[in-house]
């Protein structure tokens, strides 16, 4: 959940006054292990359910909530939203930006994150529309369903999950939809078949305790941190769903078996979710605002729904809204202890794709899912002169050879060309438009009320085309209509073109032309060039792929023209559908751990079509008809995660089912531990493919295991003058036994080279010798930018307040103006405060946007801007508090470095390393600078990322 906070600032370095939620150093109750005195342990054993109900996580928590008292107490009792003592140790509190400097740095905090607003991982989340069309129920294609499907061998639907309880984080639930039908609680309010399990039935707006069932039984609401004042009057202040997104989610995840789905008289057949007969515990934390921009689910929300939700005792949390990409977040911390107390975590990959680098949630604890295609909705535009383009239609009502004309030829008075060229509403012209197909172009408006706005003016259908590269999406709409991509669009504008006055088309439902399935979707987020950067090595994310393109699922009529169903896509969806396979896979196995469930689907998984590589679809699709008995199994546990994230532990380290290593220096080695969960002894031996250019070595090569032993595998990647640097080279580890095959994905990555980042020296001229290793032995030229001045800027300011969304200058706050020529290679600040007791901030700012923030307590900040863009940046120093009460006294320095020019550095050698992981130093020195400035120069390595500042003063 930390995306950009106020002002775009890191939400854990944000200062400014707002909501923020406090993580103190005790393990919460899910994840205490004991150890101190007087305080047994609380976390559940393994197979276990977290119950909050006994006497020793009573006395824990109440021991933790009194060590929150304390810290509260020291900061001024400020007004406290949640309290949080299960999934988190800690609270949401209103803070100013003093209070969150002493939280900071106060011992036993470990992390004070500003609250902050993310959206849920649908394509769209008003109104909800599919991305691309798909198959009607996804658990055929999964061979979940038939009479020889998955869940027939093992007890039938009606048994998937029975037992387990899937917790949803999101925007409540539509409990009057079929896919929910269940008998009434009863006057305990609870379910006696899950012991254990506490929740609770909230009531609030169109809700009642009479809402909860044996299918929905537990349902809360989250709202302190988004604010109650906040919702648009469209939404419920209880956990009714206002938007149907959440509703879609729990549907997918665990509705009932064979409910049969209507969408405005056209039959769909019937779905059902991925554990029909587990239960939905519902904690409702997102919400709809009067301004669509304002929608959202809070970090402060999220995570008391999160802290709920593991003490009430659920089985598997899914979070199908957008994140973060800070593996240690507040979020990534309640996920953690949630997993350590047996919870499968799912969650969404987000939908920034297919651009590198967007994917969130990288946690190594959590499962997050990317999003493919399985069956697509497919229909026929042809034309009058007998051309034919297949697109998306989910329509299966024909439309007979009629006249065809563009939206923009239509325009109805008092509405322009441009407002009917993109099928406004009320802006086609009805005697024109009346009985016609008309060709809408894509954007501006949402692509169901373009069909609205050609049924209104008595349309008899609609060809949506895309005006620029896209997905073609399979949307219920309100006239028949065919969605072509821009290839196809074009097509048509030019057949219209030569025939102005007799242009006629049809629509045939029958349509189709052969696809490829399961693809990864163009939405879907990738990891980056390889893998996600966490800061602590690279984790490979996603995990794995799953339906979640144009699925079928129940809606809040509400927001969708009072429909019960509707298709939605995003990776919302497929989050939903592991999380339901999850369930599916505890009910069987309550003894597996989160871990041994994420590596069962993990290492069972196949390609996609087309494969578009791990780094998008992760360790590949999901296969219900393997995950179950996986053969082998890599666990990992609480104990490893925490040394994660205190960087103990790196990410490589780990023992995932896949492997990830950026930075390779010559030679390393990856150790994983595997586990034999079959029943009988079996044989595996190991083989590789893929990652050229790399030298992999497996030891042992095979091995022997009986049921339940467990054996360390070492494996051994050595660096070669052809292993990609600063890129990865992407492969496979398969273990194949008898009865199983167990594959791996690897992602291996050289550096060119590493050399310091900074490095000072005293004096004028002089020399200085500068060590590095080679990555790959290929060797590497190094370029200087030469040595650039700073005159001393001497600062004299008043501590004060400081809003970074507003910032002005005054007594407490130095405003300054940096220009940044086009082909700078980069802009440092430094500032240092001459009292040791001062704490300063430094903020740079271009075109009223944050760029870069020091808000670290202390009396020093630095700022470093690589590559930046050209233009006027404004810097603002901020003095927090003054070490003598008074007044803070400072010197600051700002230098800018081109590409080339400054007084120049003398290198030598001037190319180095040749030797993959082979040591090299070389010199670097100056002469005749200027001693009244300090000086920066850039030292560079190749083509690669790597640099070495060096700084003379």
């Amino acid at each position: 959940m930390s995306g950009a906070g106020a002002a775009g600032i890191d939400p854990v370095k944000a200062v400014a006054s707002g909501v923020y939620v406090v993580t103190l150093g005790p393990a919460p109750s899910a994840s205490y292990d004991g150890g101190r005195p007087g305080y047994k342990a609380t976390r559940p054993k393994p197979g276990d359910r977290f119950d909050r109900t006994r006497a020793r996580v009573h006395k824990y928590s109440r021991f933790l909530r009194d060590r929150q008292d304390n810290v509260l107490d020291r900061v001024g009792d400020p007004h406290v939203l949640y309290r949080m003592t299960t999934a988190l140790d800690g609270f949401a509190a209103r803070l100013d930006s003093a209070q969150v400097k002493q939280l900071r740095s106060m011992p036993g905090v470990d992390l004070v994150e500003r609250s902050v607003k993310q959206h849920v991982a649908a394509a769209r989340m008003r109104p909800l529309s599919p991305v691309v069309g798909a198959g009607r129920d996804s658990s055929a294609f999964l061979g979940l369903s038939g009479p020889t499907g998955v869940w027939a061998r093992h007890g039938g639907p009606h048994h998937a999950g029975r037992g387990v309880v899937v917790g949803v984080v999101d925007t409540g639930i539509w409990p009057e939809n079929p896919s929910f039908a269940g008998n009434p609680l009863g006057p305990s309010g609870r379910t006696p078949d899950l012991p254990g399990f506490h929740g609770k039935c909230d009531t609030g707006q169109q809700w009642t305790t009479r809402d909860c069932t044996h299918k929905i039984v537990s349902a809360r609401y989250f709202v302190k941190g988004f604010g109650a004042g906040r919702i648009a009057s469209s939404d419920y202040l209880s956990p009714r769903d206002g938007i149907g997104h959440g509703t879609h989610v729990a549907s997918v995840a665990a509705g009932d078996f064979g409910t049969g789905v209507r969408i405005d008289g056209q039959r769909f057949g019937s779905i059902s979710g991925m554990a029909p007969a587990a239960r939905i515990a519902v904690y409702k934390a997102c919400w709809t605002a009067p301004d669509p921009d304002g929608d959202g689910c809070t970090t402060a929300d999220v995570a008391a729904a999160i802290d709920r939700a593991v003490r009430d005792g659920v089985d598997v949390l899914n979070l199908s809204v957008s994140g973060s990409q800070n593996p240690t977040d507040t979020i990534a911390r309640a996920f953690l202890n949630a997993a350590a107390a047996g919870v499968f975590v799912s969650t969404a990959a987000g939908n920034g794709g297919p651009e590198p680098g967007t994917v969130e949630h990288l946690a190594p604890w959590v499962t997050t899912v990317g999003a493919s295609t399985f069956h697509r909705y497919q229909g026929a535009l042809r034309l009058g002169d007998g051309s034919q383009y297949v697109g998306a239609m989910v329509s299966d009502q024909t439309v007979p050879s009629t006249g065809l004309v563009l939206g923009s030829a239509v325009p109805a008075p008092g509405h322009s060309v441009e407002q009917a060229r993109v099928c406004e509403i009320g802006a086609l012209d009805a005697e024109q438009a009346q009985g016609q197909i008309v060709v809408c172009d894509r954007g501006v408006v949402a692509r169901v009320d373009k069909s609205t706005a050609v049924a209104r003016a008595g349309g008899a259908g609609m060809v949506l085309v895309n005006t620029t590269p896209d997905s073609t999406n399979a949307d219920v709409h309100a006239v028949p209509t065919v969605h072509l991509d821009a290839t196809a669009g074009a097509a048509v504008k030019a057949y219209l073109a030569a025939h102005p006055d007799d242009a006629t088309a049809s629509l045939d439902p029958t349509g189709s032309a052969p696809q490829q399935v399961p693809t990864i979707a163009d939405f879907s987020a990738r990891g980056g060039d390889g893998a996600a950067s966490t800061g602590r090595g690279s984790v490979l994310k996603p995990d794995l792929t799953a339906p979640g393109v144009s699925v079928l699922g129940a809606v809040s009529p509400a927001a969708d023209s009072e429909r019960l169903w509707d298709l939605a896509s995003g990776t919302s969806t497929s989050a939903a559908h592991i999380a339901g396979l999850a369930a599916f896979v505890a009910g069987l196995h309550p003894d597996w751990s989160s871990a041994e469930i994420k590596s069962a689907m993990m290492t069972t998984a196949f390609d996609l079509e087309a494969n578009a590589g791990p780094f998008a679809e992760g360790a590949g699709h999901v296969d219900p008809t393997r995950f179950l008995d996986p053969g082998l199994v890599f666990d990992s546990g609480p104990a490893a995660w925490r040394d994660f994230l205190t960087g103990a532990t790196r990410a490589r380290q780990l023992n995932l089912p896949s492997v990830t290593v950026s930075g390779l220096l010559g030679t390393t080695t990856v150790v994983r531990r595997v586990t034999n969960v079959a029943a009988t002894t079996e044989t595996y031996t190991v083989t590789t493919s893929g990652l050229d250019g790399v030298d992999v070595q497996v030891r042992p090569r095979t091995l022997t295991l009986a049921p339940g032993e467990t054996h360390r595998v070492r494996i051994r990647l050595t660096a070669t003058p052809n292993t990609p640097a600063d890129h990865y080279t992407k492969g496979w580890l398969t273990w194949t036994g008898l009865s199983h095959q167990v594959r791996v994905p690897v992602a291996v990555g050289a550096a060119q080279v590493r050399a310091p980042s900074l490095m000072r020296s005293l004096g004028m001229s002089g020399t200085l010798t500068v060590e590095g290793r080679s990555g790959n032995g290929v060797p590497v030229d190094l370029t200087s930018t030469g040595m650039v001045p700073a005159n001393p800027t001497g600062l004299s300011l008043v501590p004060g307040a400081f809003d970074p969304s507003n910032p002005t200058s005054d007594a407490d706050t130095f405003e300054t103006s940096v220009q940044v020529p086009t082909g700078s290679d980069l802009v440092r600040v430094e500032l240092s405060s001459h009292n040791v007791g001062d704490d300063l901030d430094a903020y740079l700012y271009r075109g009223g946007r944050p760029v870069a923030a020091d808000t670290s307590t202390g009396s020093s900040a630095t700022l470093t801007v690589a590559a930046p863009e050209p233009g006027r940046y404004t810097l603002y120093v901020h003095a927090q508090s003054a070490g003598n009460h008074s007044t803070t006294t400072a010197q600051l320095y700002t230098w800018v470095l081109a590409d080339q020019g400054g007084t120049s550095l003398d290198l030598t050698p001037d190319t180095v390393g040749d030797v993959p992981g082979g040591s090299f130093d070389y010199t670097v020195s100056w002469q005749g600078l200027d001693p009244t400035q300090r000086w920066l120069g850039e030292i560079r390595y190749g083509d690669s990322s790597r640099h070495t500042l060096l700084e003379i003063y």
